[in-house]
């Protein structure tokens, strides 16, 4: 732990400016990443529990410095359960800086129950005079449950919260957190249609953070002003809101806020007509967006598979230790052959009991992962035939703009490439199928197993048919012309042997 300390500093110290993620870091990430995981193993061999809890600490913290949100959850979590399992007073901010962890990994509930626990501590122990600044803990739980509660749309209850987080933050004077408590209840407003309220709201919370230097929060501020006044029918206010939110995120870059600030564009662009701009800004948007939640799945698996792996590891390493024992107890004292007897069944009997145990647990965690799996599928499937849509949408609203004028010969070049524009690669095929898959897994067997000649093209007319897009939507997804979809369509009732008055998509849907 101490080498790896010595290495953060000397490489990746704090510099809240710093990208941490950036690929020169990569490699002092990955030399940490094993520091931390030898300093656990060798925690798990004193059976220390306490000391178990601190490396999984320590180690959270600085994961999160670099992104690892699952590592860091992981850690954290082992580390809580672990002094909390000793019956160890924690102090507060480490309930605190959890619940705002699995807030990023949207486990809204027991976000929610450690930022509670993160109050309740201040009142256990004497810790007020332990911190020069208690009041900013305070404040971040209040905040963290008060978010917690919004995203899962009690509104209520958010509300609540969230007033005595501000009730600290201005008692306090800090206007930092005064104005991050009041965007998240300028959230709440907007999501209300108190469109006038929440731009007051946020226009504070930028202000308060461009103080405080935050230009992060200043920056999505500066986006919710943009939806706020979208929102009320100031257009341009909004293009000028958002540009400023780009801005300040190339200071202090924030993939979310980033995202975030796309869609507001897009949005606003195609309210001014812009629709060159606003399909531009849309795939800015889909792109980023894809890999956030892309991550956040990643990460939610990754937690459980770390924290098994975790588990794993200290099994075996107890069992190691068992097994020295047993080994130094027969070396020493020789009982007498009956009780060594007694003593080899009940191991049996203990191992046996062990064993089906752990193929239980295994069986569910396999259950589960399984289950996450095919959520993620229907959920990244939907996704991508939805963002089709809405480029097939865009281009047509783009076609409708350029013939109602006299076309230039650069816009009728602009309207045939986004006509011609082939969205579903071979490697998009792959990918969408291993979706497919996922939601319908035994759908091309059958397809085949009825006609055992079907084309590739046709197979993929078949799921396309099944997830009931039409013909345009197929066309734009394939790059082929509504009159090729059909052709297709006819020489899939040809090669499952239809009749004309036979429906092929209820057949379909049925396989």
């Amino acid at each position: 732990m101490a080498k790896a300390e010595v290495i953060y500093d000397k490489f990746a110290g704090y510099d809240k400016y710093k990208d941490r993620r950036a690929e020169a870091l990569i490699p002092i990430k990955e030399q940490l990443m094993k520091l931390y995981a030898d300093a656990l193993e060798a925690a798990y061999h004193t059976e220390n529990e306490g000391k178990i809890g601190w490396v999984n600490f320590y180690s959270a913290r600085r994961m999160l410095h670099f992104g690892e949100i699952a590592w860091a959850v992981m850690y954290s979590k082992n580390g809580v359960d672990l002094f909390e399992k000793i019956n160890y007073p924690l102090e507060p901010p480490v309930y605190t800086e959890l619940g705002e962890l699995l807030l990023q990994v949207k486990e809204y509930d027991e976000s929610i129950h450690y930022g509670k626990k993160g109050i309740a501590a201040w009142k256990i122990l004497n810790y007020e005079n332990e911190y020069d600044a208690p009041y900013k803990f305070k404040v971040r739980a209040f905040n963290t449950i008060g978010s917690s509660f919004s995203k899962k749309n009690e509104y209520d209850s958010a509300i609540s919260y969230l007033n005595q987080a501000l009730l600290i933050a201005k008692d306090n004077k800090d206007k930092g957190l005064e104005g991050r408590v009041l965007g998240n209840i300028g959230r709440i407003l907007y999501v209300q249609a108190n469109f006038d309220t929440a731009w007051a709201l946020f226009q504070t919370e930028y202000q308060y953070s461009m103080l405080d230097s935050a230009l992060n929060e200043a920056a999505n501020a500066s986006q919710w002003m943009a939806k706020a006044n979208l929102a009320r029918g100031n257009k341009l206010a909004a293009l000028a809101e958002a540009k400023e939110a780009l801005r300040l995120l190339r200071l202090w870059p924030n993939g979310q806020y980033r995202r975030d600030t796309y869609y507001t564009l897009k949005q606003i662009h195609r309210e001014l007509g812009n629709y060159d701009s606003a399909f531009y800004y849309s795939d800015r948007y889909i792109l980023l967006n894809d890999s956030l939640e892309k991550e956040v799945a990643t990460s939610s698996l990754a937690i459980s598979k770390a924290r098994l792996n975790s588990e794993e590891s200290r099994y075996k390493i107890q069992k190691i230790n068992k097994e020295k024992e047993r080994q130094l107890f027969i070396r020493n004292t020789i009982i007498a052959a009956i009780v060594a007897l007694g003593l080899f069944v009940l191991m049996i009997v203990n191992r046996g009991r062990l064993k089906n145990k752990l193929a239980l647990e295994k069986a569910e965690s396999e259950k589960m992962l399984m289950e996450q799996e095919i959520q993620s599928a229907k959920e990244q499937i939907n996704s991508f035939t939805s963002h089709i849509i809405e480029k097939t949408n865009l281009i047509e609203k783009l076609e409708e703009q350029v013939n109602g004028k006299n076309a230039s010969s650069e816009h009728q070049m602009i309207i045939a490439a986004l006509s011609q524009q082939t969205i579903l690669t071979e490697d998009d095929w792959l990918k969408f199928k291993s979706l497919f898959d996922k939601i319908y897994p035994s759908f091309f067997q059958k397809l085949k197993k009825t006609a055992p000649e079907i084309t590739v093209a046709e197979q993929r007319m078949a799921a396309l048919t099944r997830i009931q897009l039409t013909s345009k939507q197929m066309a734009a997804m394939l790059g082929i012309s509504v009159d090729s979809v059909h052709k297709t369509r006819q020489r899939l009732r040809q090669r499952l042997q239809f009749s004309s008055d036979t429906n092929l998509d209820e057949y379909i849907s049925g396989i």
